[in-house]
């Protein structure tokens, strides 16, 4: 049932911390960036929101804005679950790299090594595949094979299967241009489950989720009781929404099935960046643009509103400019919720927002980069 979401229905809830004047002064952003968050919420941007704002190291804001729930009307907290879509794509990346820092693969191994009958894996790289140049179409782009069966409760390999039979399996030749592709990733993480030989789940927790203390963050499963998962929802159009499309979490898999919250983001890319996650070398393979077999970088393949902004494109993270301060990050959406994970290296600054709406106008893309330019000191657009 479609909800008319009205700004004198809206309250801003949760409670918040943040640093004081006197120990970091950062008061007037954390305030300039709350009044952003509540106006989004008053602008029917979204039903809920949770933002992490982070400073070398410290807090700047982490608060929660209005309602995990239109029908419960249970209000968004820090410990409140949400789904971040694409967001998991860094984290399948750096299990790789683990594996690879371990000598159990090598990025630069053939897809065949491990799918032999899937097309083309002979001409594959798992490097290409990263990197969106390998050419895969991506099985999102297929409305059909969505369509049929999209709520299926399937196998990694199983799915791996579905999509080696879809009409179309390559837009390009590997290596020569760029796509982003859903499938390479989530074959991908069937990669890692044959390389660690356990679920991909079981891999993330151990050697992400746990040590790192995000105890709110796991791959999603709708069968699931999660305390504190939101209800997602789509818009079409601020402040009108419908409970999200049934969309079973075994479909996104490697390139999209995560949950998580803001906080356990921000402790993510803290760990990530400061070298506690990957080896040195790993994690600058990580950041470093692709290059296409030409030489050029992969940029230069990348259309205008492709699955991430024109910039660069890593392992796993785009990376690009905001009025000339490096970003490299990366948004995610899946029905019901939009999400984005970006951090400015020479500032030290974490920008996490996530939010349980999709569609026209709502979501998190408009909110994200107001507060980013906010956190950064620049003027707004």
């Amino acid at each position: 049932m479609e909800v008319l979401l009205r700004p004198l229905f809206v309250t801003v809830l949760l409670t918040a911390f943040s640093l004081s004047a006197s120990a970091s002064g950062t008061s007037e952003i954390a305030a300039a960036i709350d009044k952003a968050a509540q106006a989004a919420i008053a602008a029917g941007e979204s039903p809920g929101l949770q933002v992490a704002v982070f400073k070398k190291g410290a807090p700047v804001l982490v608060k929660g804005y209005g309602v995990a729930s239109l029908e419960l009307k249970v209000p968004v907290d820090n410990d409140s679950v949400f789904r971040i879509g694409s967001v998991t794509k860094q984290f399948t990346a750096a299990a790789l790299l683990k594996l690879q820092e371990e000598g159990k693969l090598s990025i630069r191994d053939k897809l065949s090594k491990y799918y032999p009958q899937y097309p083309r894996a002979a001409d594959i790289t798992l490097a290409q595949m990263l990197h969106h140049t390998s050419g895969l179409h991506s099985y999102t782009d297929d409305a059909d094979l969505m369509e049929r069966e999209g709520t299926l409760n399937l196998t990694t390999d199983q799915w791996v299967q579905r999509f080696a039979k879809m009409p179309k399996t390559q837009d390009f030749e590997p290596g020569t241009s760029w796509h982003y592709s859903n499938t390479a990733y989530f074959v991908l993480g069937g990669v890692i489950e044959k390389v660690a030989g356990k679920p991909l789940a079981t891999v993330f927790e151990e050697r992400f989720f746990a040590p790192l203390g995000m105890r709110h963050t796991a791959l999603d499963d709708e069968k699931a009781i999660v305390p504190g998962r939101a209800a997602g929802y789509d818009g079409e159009g601020p402040g009108k929404f419908k409970n999200a499309s049934m969309l079973s979490m075994t479909i996104p898999g490697a390139a999209g099935s995560m949950r998580s919250s803001a906080t356990d983001l921000a402790k993510w890319n803290a760990a990530l960046f400061g070298g506690s996650v990957l080896e040195p070398a790993s994690l600058q393979a990580m950041i470093a643009p692709g290059r296409l077999n030409n030489g050029e970088l992969s940029g230069t393949a990348i259309p205008k509103g492709d699955g991430t902004e024109r910039g660069e494109y890593g392992y796993g993270l785009g990376i690009s400019k905001v009025d000339g301060h490096t970003r490299i990050g990366h948004g995610g959406g899946i029905p019901g919720f939009n999400s984005s994970l970006q951090e400015f290296p020479d500032e030290h600054i974490t920008v996490a927002i996530i939010a349980n709406s999709i569609g026209k106008d709502v979501g998190v893309a408009k909110i994200a980069r107001r507060i980013e330019r906010i956190a950064l000191g620049l003027p707004a657009q």
